[in-house]
């Protein structure tokens, strides 16, 4: 009988990568430090999920006005749909995991959803060993790779603008009329993630304009605003009461954010120059990626071997970065506000890998030795992502320290002065010898307003409760309610532990007190505890 040969289907091997990718970020999920703003989200995930319970048991209850304050008034400077699908989560799997675990799985499976989007969307163009090469690249950004193990807005709300934007490409030449009322729905939702969402249609209409003139596609764009509109309202019950006013206070929410700085070239911006954007995608993007994606950009051609593919690819990751070159939108805390940029530039070191991969056909059909393309383009692609996976490997969990060989790594990054870390998340690094020197009612200085990173860490059992974690904000309570520890106030000059991180931006935008911090901790005994990767520090504790 002949040998049967299983052969899988794009489907099939989109589902495999994308388990592959949520085993592998809930591995690491426990490992990868709690970072700033999570515990905002935390805090109303579970909230949420609370109303829900509501909704299920006494669901004439649930839509009172003082029942949806009670519930929905957390965090609700942010849209809702990512912290639901947290919350509800979590309520089933904090059952099976840790809880911190626990409560980044939704967005950890989110992650995957993309990663099977970003493969059959270049599989299905530009052949499966490009597509397999993207997967794989996006996994291999290092500081995507961080972002997505976060219960955060950022990767959610680039799964739903790719997602959208793939639905968009995939329908574009179907005339059915309900496509509008699902791509609405779709962006609807990605708009319920976080506000990046709103200027997605930006890069779809320029591809409308440039490829596709069809009147039925025109038509799409109205419907699609209009259900996205009232996707975004329904998802959202904060809004069912006083809705006009509340609409008003996240506009003025986002368009007067208080300010948060930048730390760049070793100077301090409020906003950082247009540049900056740019720049840090060349110094955090790994350097063999970015020179792939810019093949890719580059085979976009006239748009007419692929209909115009590898241009959406190139519009859709040019958008999310207009808002911080255009409108000096305040680009804070690194790279993490243009994370949807991240999945379309692995999309098109995707086509950029297929390409060479075509070259290599051509030169072994030449030689005929087909045989060798398979093993040869493995070789390869390994080859192209073994400087990062190295440096991610070596340091591994505090990712957000990555430099790509662009500028020389860290030390290259730091001689540049660039910011090293940001976000906090290297505090769980200390935590255990704060667990093994700590004496009982210890006070530990950490940065402004992240004392719930702590507090969160008290909480699921990791830092003992005996300690107190200092802040300096008069009044300041813990978002995770009263039967929760709570900070106390206190400057650094008060505490028994200093733990500093190098995110050089915290002296300049604090101002006061804490300029004169570098020159305390000069005075101070070496730190108790320290991590840094190559010469460059990271992170210090200091025990006074």
């Amino acid at each position: 009988m002949p040998k049967r040969t299983l052969k899988l289907g794009n489907g099939w091997i989109a589902a495999l990568l994308a388990c592959i990718a949520v085993v592998i970020l809930t591995l690491t999920a426990s490992s990868t430090g709690l970072t700033w703003d999570e515990p905002n989200y935390i805090a109303a995930a579970k909230s949420y999920a609370g109303w829900f319970g509501v909704l299920v048991t006494r669901p004439a209850t649930a839509f009172r006005p003082e029942v949806i304050n009670q519930f929905w008034d957390s965090n609700h400077e942010h849209p809702p749909v990512d912290k639901v699908w947290l919350g509800l989560v979590w309520s089933a799997a904090r059952h099976v995991f840790n809880d911190l675990t626990a409560v980044r799985l939704g967005n950890i499976l989110l992650v995957g959803l993309l990663i099977a989007l970003v493969y059959l969307w270049i599989a299905e163009m530009y052949g499966r060993g490009a597509g397999l090469f993207a997967a794989g690249a996006l996994m291999a950004m290092p500081r995507f790779f961080f972002h997505a193990h976060l219960a955060a807005l950022d990767v959610p709300v680039s799964v739903g603008i790719f997602g959208t934007t793939f639905l968009f490409w995939k329908t574009a030449d179907r005339k059915e009329w309900w496509w509008g009322l699902i791509l609405g729905l779709a962006w609807g939702l990605a708009e319920g993630m976080k506000l990046n969402a709103t200027f997605l249609p930006i890069g779809l209409a320029l591809w409308f304009l440039l490829f596709r003139r069809r009147w039925y596609l025109a038509l799409r764009f109205v419907m699609m605003g209009a259900v996205a509109v009232l996707t975004f309202v329904l998802a959202w019950p904060w809004l069912y009461y006083h809705t006009w006013s509340r609409i008003w206070d996240y506009y003025k929410f986002h368009s007067d954010h208080y300010k948060i700085g930048q730390w760049y070239f070793g100077h301090y911006y409020v906003p950082p120059p247009w540049h900056f954007v740019f720049v840090m995608l060349w110094a955090v993007v790994p350097l063999t990626l970015l020179a792939l994606a810019v093949i890719g950009a580059a085979r976009a051609g006239w748009g007419r071997k692929d209909k115009g593919s590898a241009w959406l690819l190139v519009i859709s990751a040019i958008v999310p970065l207009l808002p911080f070159v255009v409108a000096k939108s305040l680009a804070y805390d690194g790279d993490r506000l243009f994370m949807p940029t991240f999945p379309f530039l692995a999309c098109l070191a995707g086509v950029g890998f297929g390409w060479l991969i075509g070259l290599l056909r051509k030169w072994f059909e030449s030689i005929k030795r087909p045989a060798i393309l398979a093993p040869a383009g493995f070789l390869l692609a390994g080859l192209l992502f073994l400087p990062q996976v190295v440096t991610m490997i070596g340091l591994y969990p505090h990712l957000l320290s990555y430099y790509s060989e662009g500028v020389g790594g860290l030390p290259g990054a730091t001689r540049m002065q660039l910011e090293t870390t940001y976000w906090c998340e290297t505090y769980a690094a200390a935590i255990p010898y704060i667990n093994a020197h700590a004496q009982p009612g210890d006070k530990i200085w950490v940065e402004p307003y992240s004392y719930d990173v702590m507090i969160y860490y008290q909480l699921i059992g990791r830092l003992r409760p005996d300690v107190e974690i200092l802040h300096n904000t008069p009044g300041a309570q813990s978002l995770f309610g009263p039967s929760a520890p709570q900070p106390v106030y206190g400057e650094f000059i008060r505490a028994d532990w200093i733990l500093y991180e190098y995110r050089q931006t915290q002296i300049q935008e604090f101002g006061g007190l804490m300029l004169m911090l570098p020159d305390f901790l000069q005075n101070m005994d070496p730190p108790a505890f320290e991590i840094s990767y190559q010469g460059v520090p990271i992170m210090k504790l200091y025990h006074r």
